[in-house]
């Protein structure tokens, strides 16, 4: 039998990933109390394992989908100034296939990308050929006038970052977080949504609620099956993504987009020493077995060794994994590789307790469908005036200078001189202005406690434990940092041991609440 409590709030949100936590962010910036359930760590899926790349001159250049991409770089420059820390611009080399000629409306999307949607800034950086030093990792072939490779300018977000930021945002602002909370089903009755959750120990609690968002992503439609009377009006497609991580195989900082056949494979420096490559697969309706994850990163290989001239070996893959990623669609035939555009499926039969389901949506425009999930709760909640422009508050650890981040991290070496520079680099990109926090009166390397995986140390697992809803070390290692590269069986055995005992221990004071918490009572109005 469930235990059944009082409290309640304005919006009950399901799923943790980009789009729960952006609508998260926004409602509770707007004055709704707020609460939201993952079933397992908040940004644990898609949202905090994609390719990092914000979709910009190449995919328009593909789609010529106007008012998404309007969205796309208006959310580009809030990220910019919101999120200094996690944005970054990086310029890929586009290598053409054989069957994939570029037509000429695409000089005129161009021209329109250049000088609308972007406001005319950097055009030359949206196509221009190769430079030498950019070609020297390709093979010769591709080195011809027909099939020759053009730099274009991409922004890459830190989408686990992201994720964890939005809610934090939240958090603050009074919002309840429960990941390791599964939604079993839910109800209306005199106008609230009655709401039964399984807490990680077996056990189920049963809340209430004016409004419900259903952002749970690729489970949105199971989700959909277990609220009570309602039918979906939308449905989503599927992307199967498949990453594989390398040892970096050549040098400089530039990115490479290979548009080979119908699918692209992106190879992008990932952590300076290695490589992230991912590619789009066909959408299935569930993940494809280890024995196939084999054969798909043995072609993989052959396939990136037809446009590299450094050889690659299937030895040198040090990680190799697979998502599925939820796009709306609205036919039946949707391309793999089409936009990661969204619907939200509104539903207020009683006219007083709504239901908003987000069907696909990414990290690209997350707030812009936050802010449209919220303006549709404003028909039955009272909403706080929505925050626009150069009002916009940065995101936490985002208080800094925009243009200036070379100039922020010179300022945390000048604080902590003795702090080695791969630590510099990790804290301030990782955290923002957040790593003075983390750090705070260190003076030596020795106050930082055990190093208990390369490059982590007890101070930063603690900030984690008590700030980040930490519950294993693989939400450290993966998703709140990407320091499991680093670390060997042994080293994460050695951390989980010692997060365990830290999180069961007294001086773990943790500001947020941990699963086996009773729900805090919301505001109402």
């Amino acid at each position: 039998m469930a235990t059944s409590y009082n409290e309640h709030c304005d919006v009950f949100i399901i799923g943790g990933g980009i789009s729960g936590a952006a609508i998260a962010a926004e409602c509770a910036q707007r004055g709704l109390s707020v609460q939201l359930c993952d079933q397992a760590d908040v940004g644990g899926a898609s949202s905090s394992q994609s390719d990092q790349i914000m979709p910009g001159a190449h995919h328009f250049l593909r789609h010529h989908n106007l008012p998404y991409f309007n969205k796309v770089i208006k959310e580009k420059a809030l990220l910019k100034q919101r999120a200094p820390h996690l944005y970054s611009e990086r310029c890929f080399v586009v290598v053409p296939g054989t069957d994939s000629p570029q037509s000429p409306i695409s000089r005129i999307w161009l021209w329109l990308f250049q000088h609308w949607l972007q406001g005319n800034r950097d055009h030359n950086l949206a196509k221009r050929s190769a430079s030498a030093y950019q070609m020297a990792p390709l093979v010769t072939q591709f080195n011809t006038a027909s099939r020759e490779p053009w730099v274009m300018q991409e922004c890459m977000i830190d989408d686990a970052r992201l994720v964890i930021e939005n809610l934090l945002v939240a958090h603050q602002l009074g919002a309840t977080i429960l990941p390791h909370h599964r939604f079993m089903a839910a109800r209306r009755k005199q106008g609230m949504w009655l709401i039964t959750l399984q807490q990680a120990d077996g056990s189920e609690v049963q809340l209430r609620s004016r409004s419900l968002i259903n952002a749970a992503g690729v489970c949105v439609q199971k989700v959909q099956d277990n609220i009570d009377g309602i039918e979906s009006r939308c449905w989503i497609e599927l992307k199967r993504k498949f990453f594989i991580v390398l040892p970096k195989f050549y040098q400089g900082d530039q990115a490479y987009l290979i548009e080979s056949g119908q699918r692209h494979i992106s190879v992008t420096p990932y952590l300076d020493h290695y490589c992230l490559i991912a590619t789009t697969m066909a959408a299935e309706p569930e993940k494809v077995e280890h024995a196939s994850e084999a054969n798909t990163v043995t072609a993989l290989i052959a396939e990136l060794n037809q446009y590299f001239s450094i050889p690659i070996t299937e030895q040198a893959v040090m990680r190799q994994y697979e998502v599925l990623q939820p796009f709306y669609s609205d036919n039946s035939h949707a391309a793999t590789d089409s936009v990661e555009d969204y619907a939200l499926d509104y539903n207020c039969s009683d006219g007083r307790s709504a239901l908003i389901s987000v069907f696909g949506g990414s990290f690209a425009t997350h707030r812009a469908m936050a802010q449209e999930a919220a303006e549709m709760l404003g028909n039955h909640l009272p909403l706080k005036p929505q925050v626009s422009g150069h009002a916009v508050k940065p995101l936490p650890g985002g208080d800094m200078d925009p243009a200036a981040f070379d100039q922020f991290i010179l300022k945390v070496a000048s604080h902590y001189p003795w702090l080695p520079s791969h630590l510099l680099h990790h804290y301030c990109r990782t955290y923002g202005a957040r790593c003075m926090e983390l750090l705070r009166d260190a003076t030596a390397t020795s106050e930082l406690g055990e190093e208990l995986c390369p490059g982590l140390y007890q101070k930063e697992v603690e900030f984690l434990a008590q700030n980040e809803w930490v519950n294993c070390a693989e939400d450290i290692l993966w998703r709140r940092t990407r320091l499991g590269l680093h670390a060997s069986e042994q080293d994460r055995n050695r951390l989980e041991t010692w997060l365990r005992a830290y999180l069961d221990s007294p001086s773990c004071r943790q500001e947020y609440t941990i699963p086996s918490f009773t729900v805090a009572r919301g505001r109402t109005h």
